[in-house]
C-alpha cells in the first residue's frame, strides 16, 4: 500500500478506537520472557507457613458481602473484555516498563469515604459542516503562516462507520500532512511531518523537540515558546500540562513514546486520575520506535512529533456526568480482594496472557487510585468510569535495564457477587491466582 493511501486511512479513523489503540500498542510490542525462579520450600518451612496461614492470612482474606453495591463483579469485568475472548482472564495483570519508579506516576490515595461514579451520557451534536468549516478555517491561517506554506484548499468528506458519523478533512501541505474530523461529539485536528529523511515539526522557524534525558519539570520549561506559538495557532490557553512517558523491555534507546498534553485539570474531576484529559487538550506526542526507514531513533533528542487539538462539541460536564458516589473500600479491604485474587485488567492478547507467569502480589510495592472507562463492544463509545485501586509489583528487570512492574487493579468501590464471579472462571480461564502463590524473582 502506498504511504499516500496508508495516511488517507488513518485520517477516516475513530478517535476513540486510536485512543484504545495507543494506550494498548506498547503492551503489545512487548517481548515475552519465560524464565522464571522457583522457590523450593522444605518441609520444616511448610509447617510453618500453614501454621501462619491459618492463623492470620485466612482471616484477612475474608471478603465482604456488598449485597447493595450499585455494580457486580461481573458488571466490571466488561471494562476490561474488549478484544478478550474464553481463554483470557479478568484477574491478570500488565507489565509496566520503567527506568525508574518515578515514570509511574503514584499519586496518595484520597482521603475521601465517597468516590464518584461517571457515565458518558451521550450527549451529541449532529454533524455540521459549517461548523467543522468555521472550526477548521479558525485554525488553518496561522497554523499555514507558522509552519510556512500556503493555506491549503481542502474538501469535507462525509463518513459512515457502523460505530458512528464522521466528517473528514485531509490535506497536504509541503512536507506536513493536516487531517480533520468531526463526530458528534468533538472536533479534532492534527499535523504531522512525513518526509522520509527528516520528521521535523518547524514552526515559526523553531523544531518542536525534548530531551527525554531532562525531569517532566525541564521539558515543560524548555517547550515553553513552542506552547505559547500553539496556544496562538489554535485559540486556546491552558492552564496545565502533564508529560506521559512509555517505555518497552527491548529497546536502548529511552521511552519508546512520549505524550505532553495541555489542559485544564479543573475543567473535569477525571482529568486528575487518569493520563489522557476527558477535556479539551493539545497533545505534542513524540514517537521513538521505527515506523519507516530513515526515522531518528535517540536516547537523548526527540524530534518525530505529531500535534493534535481536541475540542469537545458539548460541556464535558454534561457529556461526562457523575451519576453518584459510591463509598470508598479501605485499603486493608482492597488488599484482601488483592490477595485472594479478585483483581482485574491484564493485557487484551489472547497469547500474551497464556504465557503469562503466576506471580504473587504479596508484599507490593506501590498503589493509587485510577479511573477505568468501558466500551459498549457495539458502539465502540465509552459507558462509564469507575474507581479502582492499582497495584503494582516488581517483578525483575528487562534486558535492556528496565525495571518490570506488574499491574493489577482491584474496584475501588463496593462491589458484589465477587465469589460467585470468579468461580465461574475457574472452569473458563487460565491463570487463577490461588492462596497457594508462586513467586517470581
Amino acid at each position: 500500500m502506498k504511504k499516500k493511501e496508508w495516511n488517507e486511512g488513518l485520517d477516516r479513523l475513530d478517535a476513540d478506537l486510536v485512543e484504545k489503540y495507543v494506550e494498548q500498542k506498547d503492551q503489545l510490542r512487548q517481548k515475552k520472557r519465560s524464565k522464571t525462579i522457583w522457590l523450593h520450600i522444605g518441609a520444616v518451612a511448610a509447617c510453618f507457613a500453614l501454621i501462619i496461614c491459618v492463623g492470620i492470612i485466612v482471616p484477612m482474606l475474608k471478603v465482604p458481602t456488598w449485597d447493595t453495591a450499585q455494580y457486580s463483579a461481573k458488571d466490571i469485568s466488561k471494562l476490561f473484555s474488549s478484544n478478550k475472548d474464553n481463554s483470557v482472564s479478568t484477574n491478570a495483570y500488565t507489565k509496566i516498563y520503567v527506568p525508574h519508579e518515578k515514570y509511574l506516576h503514584i499519586d496518595e490515595i484520597p482521603d475521601d469515604k465517597y468516590l464518584g461514579v461517571y457515565e458518558y451520557t451521550g450527549k451529541t451534536k449532529e454533524l455540521d459542516k459549517n461548523e467543522f468549516r468555521d472550526f477548521i478555517n479558525g485554525i488553518l491561517p496561522k497554523l499555514s503562516e507558522s509552519i510556512g506554506v500556503t493555506v491549503p484548499e481542502y474538501d469535507i468528506n462525509e463518513d459512515n462507520y457502523s460505530f458512528g458519523k464522521f466528517l473528514s478533512v485531509g490535506a497536504s501541505v509541503g512536507h506536513y500532512r493536516i487531517r480533520a474530523s468531526q463526530s458528534e461529539a468533538y472536533c479534532s485536528l492534527s499535523f504531522y511531518s512525513w518526509r522520509d529523511a527528516d520528521k521535523k515539526i518547524i514552526i515559526d522557524g523553531e523544531t518542536v523537540q525534548i530531551d527525554q534525558r531532562l525531569s517532566d519539570e525541564e521539558i515543560i520549561k524548555s517547550i515553553k515558546s513552542i506552547k505559547n506559538k500553539l496556544f496562538d495557532i489554535f485559540n486556546v490557553s491552558f492552564s496545565d500540562v502533564k508529560i506521559i512517558r512509555h517505555f518497552n523491555d527491548y529497546s536502548d534507546h529511552g521511552a519508546s513514546s512520549i505524550y505532553i498534553y495541555f489542559y485544564d485539570e479543573s475543567a473535569h474531576p477525571l482529568n486528575k486520575f487518569r493520563g489522557k484529559p476527558v477535556s479539551d487538550y493539545i497533545c505534542i506526542s513524540f514517537n521513538n520506535s521505527y515506523n519507516y526507514s530513515g526515522d531518528i531513533v535517540s536516547d537523548d533528542i526527540l524530534t518525530v512529533s505529531d500535534i493534535d487539538y481536541y475540542k469537545n462539541r458539548t460541556d464535558i460536564a454534561k457529556k461526562c456526568t457523575l451519576i453518584g458516589n459510591a463509598k470508598r473500600i479501605s485499603l486493608k479491604e482492597a488488599e484482601a480482594l488483592l490477595y485472594k485474587g479478585y483483581v482485574f485488567g491484564g493485557h487484551s492478547c489472547s497469547l500474551c496472557m497464556a504465557e503469562q507467569e503466576k506471580i504473587s502480589f504479596d508484599g507490593y510495592d506501590f498503589v493509587d487510585i485510577e479511573y477505568v472507562f468501558g466500551y459498549d463492544d457495539k458502539t465502540s463509545k465509552k459507558t462509564v468510569e469507575i474507581p479502582f485501586y492499582a497495584f503494582y509489583k516488581k517483578i525483575g528487570t528487562a534486558e535492556n535495564g528496565n525495571l518490570i512492574y506488574a499491574k493489577t487493579y482491584v474496584a475501588a468501590i463496593q462491589v458484589s457477587g465477587y465469589d460467585e464471579y470468579f468461580e465461574s472462571q475457574k472452569t473458563e480461564h487460565q491463570n487463577i491466582i490461588t492462596d497457594d502463590y508462586d513467586t517470581v524473582d
